[in-house]
Formats: structure tokens, sequence, C-alpha cells
């Protein structure tokens, strides 16, 4: 898998460990730690026309956090 380039630093490498995590009982905190982190630069950067990548970015982070949550949330397979 080749590595991605790090544009956001402040929050980027986060929700790459959580897409990235493979223990159930480990992801949900994760995804809420990352929750936490976008939730905070957004409020930070919102409204800035210098910012409007990240702020698109973000946007489809969360999207990939609720994909995540969902997963983490599923029953097991037997």
């Amino acid at each position: 898998m080749a590595d991605v380039p790090v544009l956001y630093p402040k929050w980027q490498p986060q929700l790459t460990a959580a897409i990235n995590e493979t223990d159930p009982a480990k992801l949900l905190e994760r995804v809420r730690e990352v929750g936490e982190i976008l939730s905070k630069r957004l409020d930070r950067i919102f409204g800035s026309r210098s910012h409007s990548a990240e702020i698109q970015a973000i946007e489809q982070a969360m999207d990939a956090l609720e994909v995540l949550k969902r997963r983490a949330s599923q029953p097991k397979a037997s």
C-alpha cells in the first residue's frame, strides 16, 4: 500500500490510524478521538477562504468516520 501524503498534519495521521485500526474494541475510541480533533479544527478554520480545501477534506473525513462507526457497530460474522 502506497503512503498517502500528509497534507493536514493536525488531524490526518489520527484519521489514518482509525481507518487502519483492526481491533473493534479500539476502533470506536479512535473514531471518537478523531471526531473531536476534526470538530475542533473545523471550528477554528470555518469560513476561512484560505482553508477551503482543508474544510472540504474535513467534511470527507467526517463522512469516513460515520462509515467506520457503522462498521464497528456491526455484529461479527461467525
